[in-house]
């Protein structure tokens, strides 16, 4: 069974490897994430729209994707999920992109809250909601917020389920350079799940590892431990729990911070010590400051990989902010959060584009 990775072979791993420059990717057309491109209702046309905004990428200089993979599509259409995988796996190679697979994740709504994903045709969007409806695990509705995250693994009896299509995933792909990093769990005890997560994170860690996998593994800080957002700064520890084990178990570090270019930069100096490669898997957030002229180009100033959130704006609307935040303060929520084109590819901004352009014509950075 492979152990951790030591920082000498992580650093070597990582030093050999063009700088990575991405984004999260969920197609405009979907409301489920990838499960629209990947079920089997309309899978042709579903696929061939997506694969516009891939290319669309690659023209760009994009080389990677962060990608939540649907399990509970693994489920219910075996045959035709890992056949479509396939499939989006190879449109990425011909672009020379590679995926950063999410495995699970602890953003997720209430039992009470909870359907199962929509298959067949997407559903129309609530109008004004971040992600198309207003049940979100980001409400500021008290009742709502008092109430623990839902994941159809919590099931009793599931693990066995889980455990094959962790071991099915690894056997398959986990020798294969279109995938550059599996991404375990995200943001871990989010939704006040708290520890509930923990030990099933700890057996997919060793289900890949028992296999084999040649790629590093990871599970991102995004900030539990933290009472306010820059928590760390009075505390550069300060993660809770259930982080300080996902950085443990982690080959390579990966966080989330949604914040300004200042505290980025402060923020970069505690990651730091833990002597290992970092990679920003979720940022970019305007009306938080977080924008791509100031970061993007720190992120590869730095040698940090990046993945901001979204990319083509659609029936997901990204564009509008988390729920949480419509009341605070100096937030300008008429500015876009997430996404840097419209669905007619036009560009949000100019200026980022002309910056993404701009860093990523040479990743050679080490």
């Amino acid at each position: 069974m492979r152990q951790r990775w030591t920082e000498e072979e992580i650093w070597a791993w990582y030093k050999a490897r063009p700088w990575i420059s991405g984004f999260n990717f969920i197609p405009s057309g979907a409301m489920e994430g990838v499960i629209w491109m990947l079920q089997e209702y309309d899978h042709e046309n579903a696929f061939r729209e997506a694969a516009k905004e891939i290319a669309l990428a690659a023209a760009h200089g994009f080389n990677s994707v962060r990608v939540f993979l649907p399990f509970y599509l693994w489920r219910v259409q075996h045959d035709s999920y890992m056949k479509n995988l396939e499939q989006f796996l190879a449109l990425l190679d011909s672009y020379h992109m590679t995926m950063m697979p999410v495995l699970f994740g602890d953003c997720c709504v209430p039992k009470s809250k909870y359907k199962d994903p929509v298959l067949g045709p997407q559903p129309e969007p609530e109008p004004g909601y971040f992600g198309g409806s207003s049940v979100t695990p980001f409400d500021d509705d008290t009742q709502l917020g008092d109430m623990v995250g839902y994941d159809i693994i919590d099931e009793p009896g599931m693990e066995p389920t889980v455990e094959a299509y962790v071991r099915e995933m690894a056997q398959v792909y986990g020798q294969d350079d279109r995938i550059i990093i599996w991404n375990v769990w995200n943001e871990i005890g989010n939704s006040q799940r708290d520890d509930k997560s923990l030990p099933m994170m700890r057996k997919v860690f060793g289900w890949l590892r028992d296999e084999d996998v040649k790629q590093p593994l990871t599970s991102d800080v995004w900030g539990a431990g933290a009472d306010h957002p820059y928590g760390w700064l009075k505390d550069p520890h300060i993660y809770a729990d259930v982080e300080k084990e996902a950085i443990e178990l982690s080959d390579i570090i990966t966080f989330h911070f949604y914040g300004d270019y200042t505290h980025a930069r402060m923020y970069i100096k505690v990651l730091k010590e833990y002597g290992r490669p970092l990679i920003n898997t979720e940022w970019m957030h305007r009306p938080y400051r977080s924008i791509i002229q100031t970061h993007l180009p720190l992120w590869k100033k730095e040698k940090i990989g990046s993945y901001f959130f979204g990319f083509v704006n659609g029936k997901a609307q990204f564009n509008f902010v988390w729920e949480f935040i419509k009341k605070l303060p100096d937030i300008d929520t008429r500015l876009w959060m997430h996404d840097i084109f419209h669905s007619d590819f036009t560009p949000y901004d100019e200026e980022e584009i002309e910056v993404i352009r701009e860093c990523n014509k040479d990743k050679k950075i080490f």
